[in-house]
């Protein structure tokens, strides 16, 4: 039996037990703003990728103004769009009821510690769980229009999928709210959960419609993209000089579009078969006298289905006493990537002037160019655009020159991937030996990045902060059902290009 404590320990037991609470309450707010700022990174990240889904909208809504081809595929984006956003309003409007009824703002991206964190606000769990619950196990008409509202998208995608499995998959694993064990999916992530987690979960589903979004988005065009080549990659092309000289001898060439070196078919110019030789039929111009052809003839080759395909062609060229010398009608400039020059990259240029006899300059508004005869590399400096200027000397002695406007745009941000993926399933015993990294998909760039360093936030357990690239015995506390973030992932490109990547979700199983 223990002995009669005295004043003095009686007093030391009180300020260890003091001790103990603070302690405690110190870890809590730790947690919170982990939370807190996961948050935060989700949001803007929903923020960013519903930018770049604006460009992909941009440019259907242009090419179906200029063929009326693109009208289906726009009439699908416009339907993929008014469904996303249907769901995320939903969400956002839960989020905004939550945060208006608790005098809570989420701060803004990069606001650090001078704005005053509410505590009281992020750990309140009666909020989120009186909107959604009418009791524990049951939801209220709130709760079963989120449910449903994800339902629906979830369908939705994966009707839009219908020919792709591994898609299909993907959309129906990621907005999945089947139940989890004993408890149902609303109840698994809202139900007696703090604010703070709360508005965490529901900003990872709205990132998740975004990019989820973006990617059918970009399936719709370059689906239609791919169907133009198709379609257009057997087209004759018929190379004939448009003059030639009286008694020159030049030979024409008719080829399958793309030069594809590998069709096997037959050619006949006006009556006569020509060989085709690497997708090619070289043969002679008539050019005896003075005056007008014309080229005519088919061009056959077996389609898919073994059958033959002819295609007709005709081509117009003439036959002169003297070479007409056609006048320059200027400066072109083309970027070989696209309309547009990326901040901090080496960007490949080609201008080239029509009429040009001897070598074409080329000089740029800002920034640094480097190469010579057509063939450039160009660094953008500041502003928005940039205008380069093209110039040489015609066969005649004229001088001419050309100027195009580029945009100057930066390097998407990056993304947080792991096994090549933003979410991922791994067992408890698997999560040390996984590796973070970043990558940029669908740019035209080809960029790498090395993972420096990066936070994870196990539930329950403080922030951990790892330097490199695998986990390790950061996650060494979590347990099955848990959900792992990954966040302020820090990464440096090939490039030297410096950033935070967006945050990866490790479900452990």
């Amino acid at each position: 039996m223990a002995g009669k404590q005295t004043p003095r320990q009686k007093m030391i037991n009180l300020m260890y037990l003091v001790f103990i609470a603070m302690m405690a309450m110190q870890v809590d707010r730790q947690v919170l703003r982990s939370f807190e700022g996961i948050t935060v990174t989700l949001d803007d990240s929903s923020k960013l990728t519903a930018e770049n889904n604006a460009t992909f909208y941009e440019q259907i809504v242009n090419k179906a103004a200029d063929d009326p081809d693109y009208a289906a595929i726009k009439g699908k984006a416009d339907q993929v769009k008014s469904e996303s956003n249907k769901v995320f309003d939903v969400i956002e409007g839960i989020k905004k009821t939550i945060m208006d009824e608790q005098e809570y703002q989420l701060p803004e991206w990069g606001a650090g510690d001078e704005v005053e964190t509410n505590y009281n606000s992020l750990q309140n769990v009666d909020v989120i769980t009186k909107l959604l619950f009418a009791k524990q196990d049951t939801p209220t008409a709130k709760g079963a229009e989120l449910k449903k509202a994800i339902d629906d998208y979830k369908t939705f995608m994966a009707t839009q999928y219908a020919t792709s499995a591994r898609d299909k998959e993907r959309v129906e694993h990621i907005f999945s709210t089947e139940d989890r064990g004993r408890k149902s999916w609303l109840n698994d992530q809202f139900y007696d959960q703090p604010m703070v987690a709360g508005l965490a979960n529901l900003t990872k589903i709205q990132s998740d419609i975004r990019t989820e979004e973006g990617n059918l988005v970009r399936t719709l065009l370059a689906n239609k993209l791919q169907d133009e080549i198709e379609l257009k990659a057997f087209q004759p092309i018929v190379m004939v000089p448009p003059f030639v000289r009286v008694g020159e001898k030049v030979e024409g060439k008719i080829a399958f579009g793309a030069f594809d070196n590998t069709l096997q078919g037959t050619v006949s110019v006006n009556g006569a078969n020509v060989t085709l030789t690497d997708g090619v039929a070289q043969f002679n111009l008539d050019a005896g006298s003075p005056g007008k052809r014309t080229v005519s003839g088919t061009m056959t080759y077996k389609g898919p289905d073994g059958k033959d395909v002819s295609i007709p062609y005709s081509q117009e060229y003439e036959v002169v006493s003297e070479t007409i010398v056609k006048p320059p009608s200027g400066a072109v400039i083309t970027a070989d990537k696209m309309n547009v020059v990326y901040r901090n990259l080496d960007n490949p240029i080609t201008a080239t002037v029509n009429g040009a006899n001897g070598a074409i300059s080329l000089s740029a508004s800002s920034g640094s160019l480097s190469g010579s005869n057509g063939k450039y590399v160009f660094r953008p400096g500041s502003g928005n655009t940039v205008t380069f200027t093209a110039s040489a000397t015609t066969s005649t002695g004229k001088k001419v020159s050309g100027t195009q406007e580029f945009r100057i745009k930066p390097v998407p941000p990056a993304r947080g991937v792991i096994l090549g993926k933003t979410h991922i399933t791994v067992p408890a015993n698997g999560i040390a030996a996984q590796t973070v990294r970043v990558d940029w998909p669908d740019f035209l760039f080809d960029m790498t990045a090395t993972v420096t360093s990066f936070k994870v936030k196990v539930p329950g357990q403080p922030t951990t902060s790892v330097n490199g690239t695998t986990i390790g015995s950061a996650a060494s506390k979590a347990k099955k059902g848990d959900a792992v973030f990954i966040f302020n992932i820090k990464y440096k490109s090939s490039t030297g290009i410096t950033g935070e990547a967006s945050p990866i979700t490790i479900e452990v199983r």
